[in-house]
């Protein structure tokens, strides 16, 4: 007959599948799982977590899981405590029935839906009362004929009086400039003159340029993934992703913390085998089975599924 670890061994090859498979299958470490197989008891987890691994493991090798757990405790040198044989059933207990119908409360759920019964007929079934709609009379009003119409008159025209035509201001002379005393004055001096004194056109302003809108940057996630912890018991921890401090603290029994992302992980806990890590692909699984302070390191590898978000 088949040892225990042998018995793992031969239910896997008959499956075909590696420890690869069967941890991705099961969510169980490949490690816990080679260690049930060469019957490595001092690589698992706390006795009261490697019966519920078996468990798991038996169902998915299609064993039945009570005599593959006999055969693990037969192995591991477990004896059969007090408290696990079998429970005597206790025969029920005749209870008399005391139970009567309460005809005041039967009395008044008839009375009471004979008045809703009634509210509802008048309100909603019995025909609305008949009104003498008197009709409304339109009062005639008389149009006065064009005749009565005033006509419009003309407004009388009155002539402005003449205005005096503007005096022209004499300009007081100007000392000559210098420069310009040996220059004859003639049509070109004058037709430069007045284009001296042209005022230039004002410069056009440019039209003002719309800018476009522009699109929130796409940040790269290729080679970062995200874990989260969970507390099998109450454990003080620290997680560092990055190198830097994501969270830090108390976690108690069962509680979870978010995802966070990064590439490379530092976990700090003061209970190992109570640690249970969550990777972005939904795996859950635990880094060893210190009982005391460790830390532990995770990164991303070809294997790792992208942030959860």
């Amino acid at each position: 007959m088949a040892g225990f670890g042998e018995t793992l061994h031969q239910a896997r090859a008959q499956l075909g599948v590696t420890l690869k498979e069967a941890e991705q299958a099961t969510r169980i470490n490949r490690r816990h799982l080679a260690a049930l197989e060469e019957e490595n008891f001092a690589a698992l987890p706390p006795l009261i977590y490697q019966r519920g691994i078996l468990r798991n493991y038996a169902v998915y090798l299609q064993l039945d899981p009570g005599k593959l757990i006999a055969m693990f405790e037969e192995a591991h040198g477990i004896s059969e405590g007090p408290g696990r044989g079998g429970v005597a059933a206790v025969p029920p207990i005749d209870m008399p029935n005391h139970w009567a119908p309460n005809f005041a409360i039967i009395g008044f759920a008839v009375v009471l839906s004979a008045i809703v019964f009634a509210w509802v007929y008048s309100a909603f079934v019995a025909a609305p009362p008949e009104f003498d709609a008197t009709p409304t009379l339109a009062v005639p009003t008389a149009t006065p004929f064009a005749a009565d119409l005033p006509l419009p008159t003309k407004p009388p025209v009155t002539e402005a009086p003449p205005t005096a035509a503007p005096t022209p201001t004499p300009v007081p002379p100007t000392a000559a400039d210098p420069s310009t005393s040996t220059r004859k004055l003639g049509g070109d001096n004058q037709r430069g003159a007045a284009a001296d004194q042209a005022v230039e056109p004002a410069a056009e302003q440019p039209a003002p340029t719309e800018t476009a809108p522009t699109e929130p940057p796409v940040v790269d996630q290729t080679g970062m993934t995200s874990i989260s912890v969970t507390a099998l018991a109450d454990v003080y921890i620290k997680i560092t992703a990055d190198g830097v401090v994501q969270q830090e603290g108390m976690l108690v029994a069962g509680q979870s913390t978010p995802q966070y992302a990064g590439a490379a992980f530092n976990v700090f806990t003061t209970w190992g085998a109570q640690t249970m890590f969550t990777n972005a692909c939904g795996k859950q699984f635990t880094m060893g089975t210190e009982e005391g302070e460790v830390a532990y390191e995770l990164g991303y590898n070809e294997d790792s599924c992208p942030p959860a978000t």
